[in-house]
């Protein structure tokens, strides 16, 4: 089933495409061809999967989640390379053709897949810190696990990478074999490392505000014509004449642009209503990117199964229900933009509310609950109906912020955890004097679910979050919900690479007990409790391939599928009545093709 819509999925592209891609100067369209596509496991936490070209043009290596794909450009099995344990968002072929140097690894941070050989080892397994010294003679060291963007050389010797710290970037370039090392401080913030095929390093550099091609990296701009900022990975033509960027549009996604690599006049090479981008380039001049197809909207589906019914018809996730069933809390915007994600946490992601009864989907929030210049989202009513937690990096945070339901009060912040520490969604407890939430762990970094006390007629927080202790708990909390009695918690963990289970404790951390163990590729999938606290719903493969919505006997049993059409589920969450439970629908996929300028 799942193979006929991707069939049909990439029969739609490839039209869509006809019409995206600009003539060449002599009138006739680049030569274009379709390669693969590449499925992210999840909308919350993912990036866009890394892709690109071996340096003969054969094969194409790509990434889904914590798996790395290699397989021929033309067609063919994938070839088997064992899985990583985290995701990896990078990836750049050695010049051999062979050895594929990718980051995704919880420990070392890099590693090197042999394709041939089918193996996967740590980079640099010997010299897991580098040592250096910069241009005025100081030394400078640096773990190979903070190193970010690494790029090969032409000649294989050298790789380049980025290390930021408190007094600006690091451009570092390391032998091949990790026993010696160069450090140059750059004024500049810098991304995006690539060589060019005389040796040259260039990088984007945010110049005057903007960010720019600089050669060498950090110092001579290159400027376009158009003059726009460049976003994402940069590559470059064999012969160095050209380089291929990823410039943003009127819409705000990026477009595939051919620039002269002197600066001057560029041409634009695609239009689409995602973004296009992340160039790279075969020996040959053939030049592989990746469309980026990024999908989510709240919808619905009976509680005991049935049709599902999409509630917007624009970008939404995260449901949850007002205490009357009539009103659902989303997340909305247009997030997961390039262009958005390089300013990331301050994206275009907000939280509002729609009707949960409507003849047609919604084409816009009934109200806007908050909308500040960053990521904002996951709402959550008191009981009361009088407040509204909900998570936010507005002024430099990462926090929980509350609200008054109704007009047009002022948020509050009532946690200090700051940006980074990556906190979840909030749930108040059903008597009311309780918000719970997950985030990261002051001391072990890991994500621990968190308790503050708030008195719902007041708004007022007694006292600052304190973390839940679960001594018996090995494992990264992903999202936990109250139990109705207000004296348990039902939460789902990441047990370790696609392990996943459903425990219950109690606020003070004692009592754990597993209720389900399954396999799912699947983070921050969210979970549900019935109104009468019997059963969870929660999200897993089915069998058809497709993240699907399940419902679980907490007192044991066997889980029951809810949801069966053919698209993603995630974020369950159940109506007062029991009767519906919503959702977020969603699709993440990066389409990647070849094309002859």
């Amino acid at each position: 089933m799942r193979a006929a819509w991707l069939a049909v999925l990439v029969l739609i592209a490839t039209v869509a495409i006809g019409l995206s891609v600009r003539r060449s100067s002599d009138g006739e369209p680049p030569h274009l061809t379709w390669v693969a596509i590449a499925h992210q496991y999840g909308p919350v936490g993912y990036r866009d999967p890394a892709a690109a070209i071996s340096p003969d043009g054969r094969w194409v290596a790509y990434s889904e989640g914590r798996f790395l794909r290699v397989r021929p450009t033309g067609g063919g099995p994938v070839v088997d390379v064992p899985a990583g344990d985290a995701q990896i968002r990078h990836l750049a072929w050695r010049p051999d053709n062979r050895t594929i140097l990718a980051n995704g690894d919880a420990h070392s941070g890099w590693v090197l897949y042999d394709r041939v050989d089918g193996t996967r080892q740590p980079l640099w397994r010997d010299h897991p810190e580098l040592s250096a010294r910069d241009g005025s003679g100081a030394s400078d060291t640096v773990r190979v696990a903070a190193l970010r963007q690494l790029a090969w050389s032409p000649d294989g010797r050298s790789i380049a990478g980025i290390a930021d710290g408190r007094d600006g970037s690091r451009l570092w370039i390391v032998s091949t074999d990790g026993t010696s090392a160069k450090a140059e401080r750059i004024s500049a913030p810098i991304s995006f490392p690539a060589w060019t095929p005389h040796g040259d390093l260039a990088c984007l550099a945010a110049i005057d505000g903007r960010s720019r091609v600089t050669i060498p990296c950090g110092r001579t701009p290159i400027r376009f014509d158009p003059d726009l900022e460049v976003l994402g990975p940069i590559a470059f033509s064999p012969d160095a004449a050209t380089i291929y960027v990823g410039m943003p549009n009127t819409g705000g996604t990026l477009d595939l642009w051919a620039a002269p690599g002197t600066g001057g006049r560029a041409r634009r090479l695609t239009a689409f209503s995602r973004d296009s981008y992340a160039p790279t380039v075969a020996a040959d001049g053939t030049v592989l990117f990746k469309t980026q197809s990024y999908r989510t909207v709240v919808a619905t589906a009976p509680a005991d199964g049935g049709p599902v019914r999409s509630l917007a018809a624009f970008q939404s996730e995260t449901p949850s229900w007002d205490p009357s069933g009539r009103w659902l809390g989303i997340t909305y915007g247009t997030w997961r933009r390039v262009a958005d994600d390089a300013k990331y946490p301050d994206i275009a992601q907000d939280v509002g509310i729609i009707s949960a009864d409507v003849g047609e989907p919604a084409t816009a929030p009934a109200r806007v609950v908050h909308n500040s210049n960053s990521e904002d989202q996951s709402l959550c009513w008191s009981p009361n109906g009088k407040w509204i937690a909900f998570h936010s990096h507005k002024e430099q945070s990462d926090d929980i912020w509350l609200r008054p339901a109704e007009g047009d009060g002022t948020a509050r912040r009532i946690s200090t955890l700051g940006r980074g520490a990556e906190t979840g969604w909030p749930r108040w407890s059903p008597d009311g004097n309780w918000l719970l939430f997950d985030g990261a762990s002051r001391t072990t970094k890991k994500s621990v679910l968190h308790i503050v006390a708030v008195d719902q007629d007041t708004g007022e927080a007694r006292g600052a979050p304190t973390e839940i202790d679960i001594p018996s708990l090995d494992a990264e909390i992903s999202h936990g919900e109250w139990l109705p009695d207000s004296q348990q918690i039902v939460a789902v963990v990441k047990e370790g690479p696609g392990r996943h289970a459903i425990v219950i404790t109690s606020p003070t951390g004692a009592d754990l007990r597993v209720v389900r163990q399954f396999a799912s590729e699947h983070d921050a999938p969210g979970l549900g409790v019935s109104p009468s606290g019997r059963e969870v719903a929660f999200i897993a493969p089915a069998s058809d391939g497709f993240f699907q919505v399940f419902r679980l006997p907490l007192d044991g049993g066997e889980p029951r599928q809810v949801t069966t059409d053919p698209s993603n589920k995630t974020q369950p969450a159940w109506s007062p009545d029991g009767r519906r439970l919503a959702f977020t629908v969603w699709n993440y996929d990066a389409q990647l093709w070849t094309i002859r300028p």
